[in-house]
């Protein structure tokens, strides 16, 4: 039954991780009986999430998150969105169960082996399955442009980074992706891990740790980019000054409408906000739409699994996720979602493998 548990929970992980890049939409309408049945029976699910084995604050999260859905500035979006919500919620709880997890491990390795080889051969041109014919590729991976790739090799990394060897791998594909964010966020992870188990070089192992994304983002011009109008910079301002004004939340899954229609000529004025349907960083994003209380209840909920983690292996995969968060939008990827709660429930698990 155990094994059975594993299997039943790796299976959708991976379908998602291998996704490949296609337009998906949710196509249901206002007055249908389905998407008011299926949200009916999603409120349900909310309460009744509240005898799971899981942390109070998720509980809490969860409830907050339907609550708002009557406030939120788009209710149908909302409403429809909160379904993700409960299948991540009781998905995390099935992975809570989860006891082998060297399975999930190999699975992860296998996923990486093979993304790492669609890399390889479309860094020489001779992908012919999904970049036929491109001189350059378009899709990095199976997934799309060469930041969403590495945001997805970093949320593979806590499962990876159990091999030492990976370390090297990971580092050599976060440069060869030419994403800061990658950078960063492996360098982030390898100064935690540098802290717990290299005692003697570990400052200096930080100290480049940090340098080298600062000086890869200088070289790539990612720090001139953030800054311009249309840049990160702005949008992030603009994000919180928006939750300021809001402090209860937008209501979740309202950031891509909203956001283009209140600030998007002020950010850009050419293509107006509609490169900006995230805020590539899900932390502010959550904020905007959850609001100040759900902020709160996640990060409780987060700091609840940090304090029982011992292992720096696993502290490193949860500095990797969270930087990666915070210049990215994994949380906002189908590829990435599972993967993110399932690690979450591993380290939940404390010490126990």
């Amino acid at each position: 039954m155990k094994k059975l548990i594993t299997i039943l929970a790796i299976i959708p992980m991976l379908i998602l991780a291998l996704c490949p890049p296609m337009d998906m939409a949710l196509d249901c309408r206002i007055d249908s009986t389905f998407w008011l049945w299926m949200t009916l029976i999603s409120g349900f699910l909310a309460f009744l999430f509240l005898y799971q084995d899981v942390s109070n604050w998720l509980k809490l999260f969860v409830i907050w998150t339907y609550i708002m859905c009557f406030f939120s500035k788009a209710p149908f979006m909302s409403f429809t969105m909160f379904w993700s919500v409960i299948v991540c919620a009781y998905y995390y709880a099935l992975c809570r169960k989860i006891v082998h997890w060297s399975y999930v491990k190999k699975t992860i390795q296998a996923i990486f082996f093979f993304f790492a080889l669609l890399i390889i051969i479309q860094l020489f041109g001779k992908d012919t399955l999904l970049n036929f014919n491109q001189n350059t590729p378009t899709v990095i991976g199976t997934i799309g442009n060469r930041m969403i790739a590495s945001s997805f090799v970093c949320i593979l990394a806590p499962f990876l980074i159990f091999n030492p060897l990976n370390w090297l791998v990971l580092i050599l594909i976060s440069f060869i992706s030419w994403s800061s964010g990658a950078v960063l966020s492996i360098g982030a992870g390898l100064s935690v891990y540098a802290w717990a188990r290299f005692k003697k070089v570990r400052l200096w192992i930080v100290i480049i740790a940090i340098l080298a994304p600062i000086v890869f983002a200088y070289k790539t011009g990612d720090f001139s980019k953030a800054t311009i109008r249309a840049g990160r910079l702005p949008v992030y301002q603009k994000t919180l000054e928006l939750a300021i004004q809001k402090p209860l939340g937008y209501g979740i899954g309202t950031y891509k409408i909203l956001f283009p229609v209140m600030c998007g000529r002020e950010i850009n004025k050419q293509s107006p906000g509609k490169m900006w349907n995230t805020t590539h960083n899900d932390w502010l994003q959550i904020l905007f739409e959850c609001g100040f209380p759900g902020l709160i209840l996640l990060l409780g909920w987060l700091v609840s699994i940090v304090r029982n983690v011992k292992n720096p292996v696993k502290l490193a995969g949860l500095a990797i996720v969270a930087v990666n968060m915070a210049v990215h939008f994994p949380t906002h990827m189908i590829q990435s979602a599972f993967l993110i709660i399932m690690f979450l429930a591993y380290c939940s698990q404390g010490e126990q493998e």
